[in-house]
């Protein structure tokens, strides 16, 4: 009897299931929707540093005479950080790892076994974001799990989610296949969306290959060149 399949949010590191040699990776985000995130932040980010601003110059008007200018313009300063560091650290706190802009595209940070982020993290993944902002998409394009430096200090992914998944049903398989295999086919397809496209249609090709050398038969009708997830879709699906 086979070993039951662990779930696929749980398995830690970048692999959460395999089947001859096939990853099924964490639908982990890379630069392209975090940068489109981050970019969509700090716009809300910038749209409250102008009111801080604003208000600033006001309250400068009314209490002129009482403050120094070097005072006046240190807590400017000091606000305008508080704000920046604030807003991420505070936000993604308060809703378990989702930013504006990571709410916009439906991403999240997550612990690297895939759980619930913990305070600490979020806090130490944002201490470095002034310095990510210069070394961070080299980091990310660097490393395999799209991790810029405050998620390497934290032990923190950022990831896709979804609010719902929808329903696959695996009707036919190749002899030989067990429950291990169907859940990897399974966990593919309901995945997909939320998963880097070049990525997706790479485990959905690998997995074809086996579905060709174990029963050629299931591809009948299916042409070589389309899509991989259509093939792989119509092979495992009732006639």
């Amino acid at each position: 009897m086979s070993e039951p399949t662990p779930p696929i949010d749980r398995a830690g590191d970048e692999t959460v299931l395999a089947m001859d040699n096939i990853p099924l990776t964490l639908p982990v985000a890379g630069v392209g929707s975090r940068a489109l995130a981050a970019t969509l932040d700090y716009m809300l980010v910038a749209i409250l540093a102008f009111l801080w601003l604003f208000g600033a110059v006001l309250a400068g008007s009314r209490f002129e005479g009482r403050l120094g200018g070097a005072w006046a313009l240190a807590i400017v300063i000091v606000g305008l950080f508080l704000l920046e560091y604030g807003y991420f650290v505070g936000v993604e706190v308060l809703t378990g790892g989702r930013s504006f802009g990571k709410w916009a595209l439906a991403l999240q940070v997550v612990s690297r076994d895939g759980g619930r982020a913990s305070v600490g993290s979020l806090f130490l993944r944002n201490v470095v974001r002034t310095l990510d902002m210069l070394v961070g998409v080299w980091f990310m394009l660097l490393d395999p799990l799209s991790r810029r430096l405050g998620d390497r200090l934290a032990g923190t992914l950022v990831v896709h989610t979804r609010a719902q998944e929808r329903e696959v049903l695996v009707a036919r398989i190749p002899s030989g296949w067990g429950a291990r295999e169907v859940a990897v086919v399974e966990s593919l397809l309901r995945r997909a969306d939320g998963m880097e496209p070049g990525r997706a249609r790479l485990l959905a090709s690998d997995l074809l290959s086996c579905i060709e050398r174990d029963d050629p038969s299931l591809l009948a009708g299916s042409p070589p060149d389309a899509d991989p997830l259509q093939r792989l879709r119509h092979a495992v699906s009732a006639s």
